[in-house]
């Protein structure tokens, strides 16, 4: 079965600037997945050897099971659909809402903050848990992505995932919004200039997003002199980033000090 998507699927996401819902990985991976981010959390940084202000941020780069599937075709091959046949991991992380904590995203636009250019670039949003309606699955505007740039505000609100709590500065019309639900192991992809945003859980289990954030290997990173990458796809003829290799043991020292620094270097350029 191929993992690609057909022509119409991706002309469906250049209008759009999403696709969703697909299957990426079956219900039993995704819940084993779970299990290994949640064994990762319940050891805590000491208990995991690593500084306490390192997060779970890039766990490809500390555990192979992560590794492996930030490289899985199911993932990898329709993201090469949209953004050509060389393509970069930028940065692995989680959009996690606990049960009715009331946590939310506001409306934003990746492109604006991350300092990745030309904006090649592609996030897919993986459920481990199940992310229906009731659980605050994100939200899309179709066609945003074809518009403006619009200028953020940081609220630095305390219930707002996002780093500064960034949201649109601008009059948005949501009425053309779209849910997009996801069961578990159902992924969706979206634009790096899509606004998009999500509302609190209201169930009584956790809503666990992984989210991968794809760029074609001519991107470049204009925050910081050097950023990190992990090539997935094709290869790199650029050398804009500094590519990170598998990991051979799992939170071995080489590779907790390989995740500190790429934890440094992606935070510096996003909160730049």
């Amino acid at each position: 079965m191929s993992n690609h998507l057909s022509a119409a699927e991706i002309a469906r996401f250049h209008e759009r600037g999403y696709l969703s819902p697909r299957r990426a990985i079956e219900e039993h991976e995704a819940l084993a997945c779970r299990r290994a981010l949640e064994a990762f959390e319940s050891g805590g940084a000491r208990g995991n050897g690593l500084e306490a202000r390192l997060p779970a941020t890039d766990l490809h780069l500390l555990f192979r099971w992560a590794w492996d599937l930030v490289h899985d075709p199911r993932i990898v091959e329709p993201v090469t659909d949209v953004l050509g046949p060389d393509v970069l991991l930028w940065s692995l992380n989680w959009f996690i809402k606990e049960a009715r904590d009331g946590k939310f995203v506001t409306w934003h636009q990746d492109a604006t903050y991350w300092g990745l250019e030309p904006h090649d670039v592609v996030t897919a949003w993986v459920a481990l848990s199940d992310a229906g309606p009731e659980t605050g699955p994100m939200k899309f505007l179709p066609g945003s992505h074809r518009g403006p740039l619009h200028s953020h505000e940081n609220t630095h609100h305390e219930d707002n995932l996002l780093s500064r709590g960034q949201r649109i500065d601008a009059d948005l019309d949501e009425s053309s919004a779209v849910l997009a639900p996801l069961a578990t192991g159902e992924m969706s992809l979206h634009h790096v200039r899509l606004a998009h945003g999500s509302e609190p859980n209201r169930t009584d289990d956790r809503r666990i997003g992984l989210v991968l954030r794809y760029c074609a290997t001519h991107v470049r990173q204009t925050h910081i002199p050097r950023d990190t990458a992990t090539l997935v796809a094709g290869e790199d003829r650029f050398d804009h980033f500094d590519l990170m290799p598998r990991p051979e043991e799992d939170l071995g020292a080489a590779e907790v000090a390989r995740h500190r620094d790429a934890v440094r270097r992606m935070a510096q350029a996003i909160m730049q």
